[in-house]
């Protein structure tokens, strides 16, 4: 297991119920900072299914870590200092709560994460969902989700000290293991 220094960002990316979040917990606990857990999705009581596996990551994550439930990153990273690292799981609790700005404004807060996590002095480890391997929504909104997560993981990209694929409960470093197609990098 490599063991991260408390700074930077790392960014775990993979499909549903791969491996993801356990991945970034298992990166993070090493921290010998505080740990905050920002855990972005909102609450949805009706969904017996969503509870488990709401339950599943309380069950796994230590007593010790702060835990924080908010979609907006941008916020929570302000209320951090050099003694704490964050975990954030995930993007997609992100791109929901705020699915409804307009493309402007959409960029401006996406640029404003990007900026937030450049210049935190800390280590932040991103938990981001992929989609769009299989079929395309057949919905506006459901595009939009699609192509603003798309977009807004691959600007964490370009900033991470360290990026990793969670696959079928398997973990790849990209950084390490592929070749960027962007001429910038």
């Amino acid at each position: 297991m490599k063991i991260y220094q408390d700074l930077g960002t790392i960014l775990i990316s993979g499909p549903a119920r791969s491996g993801k979040s356990e991945w970034a917990e298992n990166i993070i606990k090493y921290s010998k900072k505080d740990i905050v857990y920002q855990a972005t999705h909102i609450n949805n009581n009706e969904d017996e299914s969503w509870i488990k596996r709401i339950r599943k990551h309380r069950e796994r994550r230590p007593s010790e870590w702060k835990l924080i439930e908010s979609a907006d990153i941008t916020k929570v990273i302000s209320g951090l200092n050099s003694n704490n690292s964050l975990l954030i799981d995930s993007l997609g609790g992100v791109i929901a709560e705020y699915i409804n700005f307009s493309s402007r404004n959409w960029q401006i807060y996406s640029d404003t994460i990007i900026d937030s996590l450049s210049k935190f002095n800390g280590l932040v480890v991103i938990v981001a969902e992929e989609t769009g391997w299989g079929v395309s929504p057949t919905t506006k909104v459901g595009n939009i989700f699609r192509d603003r997560l798309g977009k807004l993981t691959q600007d964490i990209e370009h900033i991470s000290k360290d990026s990793w694929l969670v696959f079928r409960g398997r973990a790849i470093n990209l950084k390490s293991n592929s070749v960027s197609i962007n001429s910038n990098d």
